[in-house]
């Protein structure tokens, strides 16, 4: 029995000892393993891109054009996900005008590709037909489209995203599609607006 107890103490002892000296391996290599996950993770981030497009109220001619035709209101570059919008305001700095209006929420970020419209508060722009006295809705800000009767904020978002990716709106039955509205609320804008 005495003999028994011995064996098993001297067993206790040996495993205890093979774990202290392997303990040290077993830690490092789990170490190790977080270490490559994170670095994958952080790689990944470095590969993806999202790319954003700032545009409205801002001006932007490329390096080493002379061409006045090449003067735009867009700015579109690479981003790592999850940059916030204070990063994009610094980088379009140069190109925002006194007039511009933009986002208080500097600290909102952006995982995927995006537009990004800068308003613009400048009510002097030329945006009224002197003839009709109406607002020229192909030219106008988001701030004078939302003054029209039957346009609202909502509205005024889809009109300047139709003519940002298709240019002018060419007449009102294509307004009509663009805002999906009745014949009576197009009405109602033809008495304030032309195109």
């Amino acid at each position: 029995m005495k003999k028994k107890k011995e064996i098993i103490i001297i067993i206790s002892i040996v495993i205890i000892s093979i774990l202290l000296i392997f303990l040290p391996f077993i830690i490092n290599n789990m170490n190790n393993n977080k270490e490559e996950d994170i670095k994958e993770v952080t790689e990944d981030n470095i590969l993806n891109s999202i790319t954003i497009t700032v545009y409205g109220e801002i001006t932007y001619q490329p390096i080493n054009s002379i061409n006045d035709d090449d003067i735009t209101n867009e700015i579109t570059f690479e981003a790592k996900p999850g940059i916030t919008y204070g990063e994009i305001l610094n980088h379009i700095e140069n190109f925002l005008t006194k007039y511009s209006i933009i986002d208080n929420d500097l600290s909102k970020r952006y995982f995927e590709s995006s537009k990004i419209l800068i308003k613009s508060s400048d009510e002097t722009i030329e945006i009224i037909n002197i003839d009709d006295n109406k607002i020229n809705i192909n030219k106008a800000s988001f701030n004078q489209l939302t003054t029209i009767t039957g346009i609202g904020t909502k509205r005024a978002n889809k009109i300047l995203d139709y003519i940002k990716n298709n240019g002018n709106i060419e007449s009102f039955n294509v307004l009509k599609t663009i805002l999906g509205v009745s014949d009576e609320i197009i009405e109602n804008i033809k008495t304030e607006a032309i195109l």
